[in-house]
């Protein structure tokens, strides 16, 4: 009888002691994540609703600069650049389709040549020297 009890007494220290160990597991995100300090990071403090809201805000942004910018581009085209209304209506869809594919294009590059931040440094001198030698 000493026996059966001490074995689950033994039992239920090794239950509680996995739970603990499981529980710890628990609090660190397990992804290969790494803070600026080169830290695994607490799973509480990161990610969850905190990122995506910034990335929703971001998004939201960013649709309504381009949505904003596609509408006044019509607009643009025919009264600045004195444009026919095919004309600019063709443009307005070229730069569509442009914008559209060139995220597909840079993340093939970048996947495939170079790095993400080597491919941003170059696009972004590219970027550079059109716009001034505009």
């Amino acid at each position: 009888m000493y026996r059966h009890n001490l074995s689950r007494m033994e039992k239920n220290t090794i239950d509680a002691k996995t739970a603990e160990i499981e529980n710890n597991e628990m609090k660190w995100v397990h992804d290969s994540s790494v803070d600026y300090k080169g830290r695994v990071p607490l799973r509480d403090s990161t990610g969850s609703w905190k990122t995506s809201l910034f990335i929703i805000v971001f998004e939201f942004s960013e649709r309504l600069s381009y949505f904003g910018v596609a509408t006044s581009l019509v607009l643009y085209l025919t009264k600045i650049i004195h444009q026919d209304l095919k004309m600019a209506a063709k443009n307005v869809n070229y730069w569509i389709g442009v914008t559209t594919l060139m995220p597909l294009l840079g993340g093939f590059i970048a996947d495939a040549y170079f790095s993400r931040y080597i491919t941003i440094i170059i696009s972004s001198i590219v970027y550079l020297m059109v716009i001034e030698k505009n």
